[in-house]
């Protein structure tokens, strides 16, 4: 009898075992299904909200207009459109895709009005980033020369961080890999320093604000600009681009 209740309890045993151990085992797999691979053609439709600061002067040439030493910006992206704001400078990015090929409007919003790119004047200028690279905030292809830690979970939400220098370039990126969103960027060059942080992020269709609507602007394809070039708008436009458009 003391046998037959022994082979008993140890078979129960057993199987509650198996059972703590199959949970177990699960338990990776529901965290794997809020892991984004961030090389994905379908990236989260999200909205999000960013503060980049700067210190000192950067020594590669960057296209843009001197910015303040703390900038906050919006982000909207789905999988055919990407938009970015910077509110307190009153500009905005489109970026759309068409195929294979990329369609670029700078926006200018005090002045509501627009100044188009599109793919073939993008590669005339030497614009050509790839659509993942637009979409992560950041060249996957970096993250891949730099050192990545394991996963780590905060509150059921999955970040690896990456470190390392490349050229002359000391990098610090963490990833929200549930979003695949960079929760921070930063970058030492020299004297120069840049910090982006994540501030808050939201699926796209429950994000509280959206892009200004652009409905009614006044665009202008970039290749021609140098027909506008007495048009104050045109002028201002070009000094803040570093370049003069000519025939």
């Amino acid at each position: 009898m003391f046998n037959t209740h022994f082979k008993f309890l140890s078979k129960f045993l057993a199987l509650s075992l198996l059972i703590v151990l199959a949970a177990c085992s699960h338990a990776p797999a529901k965290h794997a299904a809020n892991i984004t691979d961030l090389s994905s053609a379908n990236l989260p439709a999200v909205a999000a909200e960013f503060v980049t600061t700067r210190a000192g002067e950067a020594h590669e040439h960057e296209e843009h207009q001197a910015l303040p030493a703390e900038v906050s910006w919006r982000f909207w992206r789905d999988s055919r459109q990407i938009t970015i704001e910077r509110p307190q400078l009153g500009v905005g990015e489109l970026w759309q895709r068409d195929g294979q090929e990329l369609i670029h409007r700078k926006l200018y919003h005090q002045d509501r009005r627009a100044i188009e790119f599109q793919a073939g004047d993008l590669r005339m200028l030497d614009i050509t980033p790839s659509w993942q690279k637009l979409a992560l905030l950041l060249d996957s292809q970096l993250l891949e020369k730099l050192t990545a830690e394991e996963i780590e979970w905060t509150d059921g939400i999955p970040t690896r961080e990456y470190q390392g220098k490349v050229a002359d370039t000391e990098w610090h990126v963490v990833m929200r890999l549930d979003l695949a969103l960079p929760a921070l960027i930063e970058r030492q060059q020299g004297e120069f320093s840049e910090r982006t942080e994540l501030l808050q992020a939201y699926s796209l269709n429950a994000a509280p604000w959206q892009p200004t609507p652009i409905d009614g602007y006044d665009v202008i394809d970039f290749a021609d600009l140098g027909d506008k070039e007495s048009d104050p708008f045109v002028i201002k436009v070009q000094a803040q681009m570093g370049h003069e458009h000519h025939h």
